[in-house]
């Protein structure tokens, strides 16, 4: 949180408060859509209208007291990061959901660590006390402590409400709490000069065109204003509200779709317009790329996103780790946690200019094609006195991580039972050789965990039994008869 976000006294004259936009984020069926569902109702019957608002990726609720409150109902964590990437950071609160019957999981850490890279603060929404117990609440609080989130009522500054979206039991007291928290952000617009929009969803309409869901960073959008996003630009023709209602303008913290644009403007781009001064002048690159990314500030610490394989690798490497010192920097961890390293994890990275160290863990192909896009470094090792070296090498100037082999992986694309109740998971080879009798470890699709180690006791290609299959060929691997594959998992030679 700046000083220039608290002070009113640095805004301009022509400055006026805003609603506050909040993200909500969290664990894979932690109940994030059902919360944001309960609180649009709950708005509703507090306002007395009709129906409730149409999803275009935002909507904004009015409580019963009169504030408005902006949410974004879209970006995953690694949106979220992808907006800040691009200098165009637009959530003032974050709400961590955590459902109080399952704890604190690996998104749950995934998502703190992406807010506080972004510098949002926290209020943490524990979900789902209908099916759980006093004590199950308090031990979610005792996890999330665990990952320097600690709340109110345990000693720290974090919020935290218990709440239920099957019940509605809390919305009320959760929105008067972001509310509040609102209050202290002190959160201005400036209303007149140039405005500046956000893209947090877009998309290509067989009807319609280019549409995209912006929120109003400052300024006000008009039908007719020429616009721009990354390469996108255009002509407003139309712009909704969150109710589908055509308006004719946009102002700060309101969420609005455009129609207009002649492409499809890439998510977290920032939209400006150009002014009649300089129309015809200032092409769209002018406009639009400007380095205003937060994390490009000089820093004393060397960012780092750290994955190892189990949690006992993970504190192994993490305490040396935390004890480096070279040329004046230590390490700042972003994110510590177990499993392959992600695409969430270089979005993260390089949203703060860091890099991404993993510890016998595996780099999915699209991580690294993605790291590779947005230069960030990522290697990992098998033994971690390597990983200490190259850790001390980036922080005494080093600038780029040594490259490194590669394991074999697959992804799963089916299953099938034979008639001994073996279960066969069918699998394409993504890079480098399977073989009979190798180590395995699985990876569940969507929640990077670890569900299996194993050793391959089978290779089929069609009907035959093989020795290996390579990179690009389909096969049939056999682990062990109790393991339940499924349909995305990643198979990693280890």
């Amino acid at each position: 949180m700046s000083k220039k976000q608290l002070n009113p006294k640095n805004q301009k004259a022509n400055a006026a408060t805003r609603p506050p936009v909040v993200v909500v984020l969290g664990h894979i069926d932690h109940g994030k859509t059902s919360l944001l569902d309960s609180i649009r109702k709950t708005a509703v019957a507090a306002k007395e209208a009709g129906g409730i608002t149409q999803k275009i990726g935002a909507y904004q609720i009015t409580e019963s007291s009169g504030r408005r409150i902006t949410f974004i109902d879209t970006p995953g964590h690694e949106a979220f990061s992808k907006m800040r990437q691009r200098g165009a950071g637009v959530a003032d609160l974050a709400v961590l959901v955590v459902a109080a019957n399952d704890g604190v999981k690996p998104q749950t850490v995934e998502a703190i660590a992406h807010a506080k890279a972004a510098g949002v603060p926290l209020v943490v929404a524990i979900n789902k006390v209908d099916l759980a117990s006093p004590q199950d609440v308090a031990k979610v609080k005792g996890q999330l402590a665990k990952e320097d989130v600690i709340v109110e009522d345990q000693g720290g500054k974090i919020p935290a409400v218990a709440v239920s979206a099957t019940t509605g039991a809390g919305v009320p007291e959760l929105l008067e709490i972001i509310g509040l928290s609102a209050d202290m952000l002190e959160l201005k617009a400036e209303t007149g000069g140039e405005p500046e929009a956000v893209v947090i969803e877009s998309l290509l309409s067989s009807q319609q065109g280019p549409l995209a869901t912006l929120i109003v960073k400052k300024g006000n959008f008009k039908i007719g204003d020429q616009i721009f996003a990354g390469e996108a630009s255009g002509k407003i023709k139309a712009l909704m509200n969150d109710l589908g209602q055509r308006i004719s303008e946009a102002g700060p913290g309101m969420p609005v779709q455009v129609l207009g644009f002649s492409d499809v403007p890439p998510v977290g781009a920032l939209v400006t317009r150009l002014s009649a001064p300089t129309s015809g002048v200032v092409s769209p690159k002018a406009v639009t790329n400007q380095p205003v990314n937060p994390a490009a500030e000089p820093t004393t610490s060397l960012n780092v996103v750290l994955r190892a394989d189990t949690q006992g690798s993970l504190e192994a490497v993490e305490v040396p780790l935390a004890n480096l010192e070279a040329g004046g920097k230590g390490i700042n961890f972003l994110l510590k946690s177990i499993g392959p390293i992600s695409d969430s994890d270089v979005r993260l990275a390089a949203a703060a200019k860091g890099v991404i160290l993993g510890f016998n863990v595996p780099t999915g192909s699209s991580a690294r094609k993605l790291a590779d896009d947005l230069g960030v470094g990522v290697r990992s090792f098998p033994i971690i006195y390597e990983l200490l070296e190259a850790a001390e090498k980036l922080l005494s100037g080093a600038q780029v991580l040594a490259e490194e082999k590669k394991a074999p992986e697959a992804e799963v694309l089916a299953t099938f039972t034979l008639h001994s109740g073996d279960i066969v998971a069918g699998v394409k080879v993504l890079n480098g050789k399977f073989k009979y009798r190798d180590r395995i470890k699985v990876f569940r699709e969507g929640s990077e965990e670890e569900v299996h180690q194993g050793k391959v006791r089978g290779l089929k290609v069609g009907k035959d039994e093989v020795q290996e299959v390579k990179t690009g060929q389909e096969a049939g691997v056999l682990v062990k008869p109790d393991f339940e594959f499924k349909k995305g998992d990643h198979i990693v030679v280890s």
